[in-house]
């Protein structure tokens, strides 16, 4: 594990509890091997037949398992351009893989697919993904699943150094583009809402947020999440003033308060 994995897999255990592990990612382009002391799972390979990346993220965070990409091994057609490991196909510029299931119009259809997040050029090879406990790589990304809560608490991080907001666009598709393609890309920190079909081949509960920090703000990041806890005003678990507040109880338990404390 290289020393930023141990220590934000620390800070996370520590600090946020997430419900899954924190996962590293690591972007290979075409011609570059992937290292042998990678030790990761392959969908053909070793499954018999294609996964979508948010299956693999899924395998990562809950399972430990370390996943790795190619062209050959991303089911997702979205995800193929989506990640870089293809252009975007002449048959959906105009539209019709978002109309009719997302939009009213095609004219419609084409903005949100013109506006799908993705990596700026087909170039990439390989995409590992591996929870942050068994990353020997140091990451491009980290995406760390959680509640709001837990949300609100990375956000508190990320702008601890900077001040500011984290700003974050949602069209209800194509995530694994504002988990992985957007911070890698823009070199942002963002927060992404899964989509439909995360949830359904990926199994991300409906109560799960992702939020992704590129390598440049891996750093900054870390120390504001602990900053901000030792600030005290937010924490996970969220603090209760109420667990702190002198009860008001109802009259016939005030009757007997009174009759104890004469």
């Amino acid at each position: 594990m290289s020393t930023i994995c141990e220590e934000m897999n620390s800070m996370v255990s520590e600090y946020l509890r997430t419900a899954t592990y924190p996962v590293g990612v690591k972007i290979f382009k075409k011609g570059e091997e992937v290292p042998a002391d990678i030790r990761a799972k392959s969908p053909v390979k070793d499954f018999g037949h294609r996964l979508a990346m948010c299956q693999g993220i899924t395998m990562a965070r809950k399972l430990g398992t370390v996943m790795k990409y190619t062209m050959e091994d991303q089911s997702c057609p979205l995800g193929q351009f989506i990640l870089g490991f293809a252009e975007v196909a002449d048959i959906i510029k105009d539209g019709s893989v978002a109309y009719p299931l997302y939009t009213k119009t095609l004219e419609a259809g084409k903005i949100t697919q013109d506006t799908t997040p993705r990596m700026p050029a087909a170039d990439i090879g390989a995409v590992v993904v591996a929870p942050l406990h068994r990353a020997n790589f140091e990451p491009d990304v980290i995406v760390i699943y959680g509640n709001g809560a837990q949300i609100i608490r990375m956000v508190q991080g990320a702008i601890y150094e900077t001040g500011g907001y984290v700003e974050s666009h949602f069209s209800g598709r194509g995530c694994c583009g504002s988990e992985i393609s957007t911070p890698y890309s823009l070199d942002k920190c963002n927060v992404t809402i899964p989509g439909g079909g995360e949830r359904v081949f990926g199994l991300t509960s409906d109560d799960e947020l992702a939020f992704s920090v590129p390598k440049s703000k891996f750093r900054s990041f870390l120390e504001g999440v602990i900053a901000t806890h030792k600030a005290g005003a937010a924490r996970i678990p969220t603090p209760i003033g109420g667990l702190t507040t002198e009860p008001n109880w109802p009259h016939a338990y005030q009757k007997l308060y009174d009759y104890y404390n004469k």
